[in-house]
């Protein structure tokens, strides 16, 4: 099974954030950004490193919200907190959005990410 920790952060506005895969990385897509736990590396680690890598994001991970079994991935979605004047630098050519969970889920998002929407939206109202 492939680990990856995805990352769930949500601007002063209440946006969440949500990345293009790079190019070249199938499948094409919109995700919460992330990537893969490597070995010997708690989940948190994992993200905070992959935010660094991919984002020029520094910040700390908090509480797993979910988890998402679709073999061979295992998606572990983990709040994720940054300085609010941190600025993203996406460094592999990827496109980034803030998007307000309130709307009509976005077509183009993975499958494998699209039961964290609708679970961050439950989350939302209460």
């Amino acid at each position: 099974m492939i680990v990856v920790a995805a990352a769930v952060m949500f601007d002063a506005e209440g946006r969440v954030l949500l990345c293009s895969r790079p190019e070249g990385k199938p499948p094409a897509g919109w995700e919460f950004p992330g990537g893969k736990v490597e070995p010997g590396e708690s989940l948190g680690e994992a993200l905070e490193r992959e935010l660094l890598e991919e984002l020029d994001l520094p910040g700390s991970a908090g509480n797993e919200i979910t988890v998402v079994t679709a073999p061979p991935v295992e998606l572990h979605f983990i709040e994720f907190f940054c300085a609010k004047d941190a600025a993203i630098t996406p460094r592999e050519g990827q496109v980034f959005r803030w998007q307000t969970i309130e709307e009509s889920m976005p077509e183009d998002l993975l499958p494998n990410d699209r039961p964290v929407w609708e679970i961050l939206k439950k989350i939302r109202k209460n």
